[in-house]
């Protein structure tokens, strides 16, 4: 007996074409949420690098009277290593090399420069009246000196091949995205403050001349 083929077993064009609308639609809403999710990840992965590098830094501290480690900004003229070398060993640096946290936990997974520094220290930390800050008789290099950690931002991401930023040369909110990354994750990027802790916050957040001031020990509040 001849079968006969149901004329309802294939898919018509007209139903093709809405079946591939429908893919299209849900394509099209499912790409930003994993898109948005991609960003957070990345931009976790940097807080979490950040956390590193803060808790070397207080190890640091903890090992040298006080002190924190200095930028590239003051470092070699005072004969010591800037703080991506000097912590280095915490890090987990290869050997006597430093150079391969430069792919690792110094370089944020969002940063889309290779090859330099995502993070830089906050240059208020190395300044006074014998180095290039005449103007201001106080200095900041002492953990014990700083009045309020939970305030002060230690480190942040950074546009330039530096490791360091500049903020009391800062006058406005364009100086200071100048120098910071600020717009990194979604236009908002990760701080670490002296205390130890990190937030993802935006620039204006952190600096708004003459209100507020997170990066000056002397007026964070």
């Amino acid at each position: 007996m001849e079968r006969r083929v149901s004329s309802n077993a294939a898919f018509t064009l007209i139903e093709l074409l809405v079946v591939i609308a429908i893919i299209a639609v849900l394509a099209a809403m499912l790409l930003p949420a994993l898109s948005r999710a991609k960003d957070n990840a990345r931009c976790s992965q940097c807080l979490n690098q950040m956390r590193q590098i803060i808790l070397a830094a207080r190890f640091y501290v903890d090992d040298n009277d006080d002190l924190f480690p200095r930028s590239q900004h003051s470092a070699f003229a005072n004969g010591q290593l800037p703080w991506e070398r000097a912590l280095a060993p915490a890090l987990g640096a290869t050997g006597t090399a430093w150079t391969n946290l430069l792919t690792g936990v110094c370089h944020c997974p969002a940063d889309s420069q290779l090859g330099h520094l995502s993070y830089g220290m906050n240059n208020y930390f190395e300044l006074g009246p014998d180095d290039d800050y005449p103007e201001n008789p106080q200095t900041f290099r002492r953990l014990s000196q700083i009045a309020r950690p939970a305030d002060t931002i230690l480190f942040t991401e950074v546009l330039a091949a530096a490791d360091h930023v500049m903020p009391a040369d800062w006058t406005t909110v364009a100086d200071a995205e100048a120098d910071v990354a600020s717009t990194r994750h979604v236009g908002k990027s990760n701080y670490m403050f002296v205390d130890g802790h990190g937030k993802l916050l935006s620039l204006i957040c952190t600096y708004n001349p003459p209100q507020l001031d997170l990066w000056d020990p002397s007026l964070a509040q």
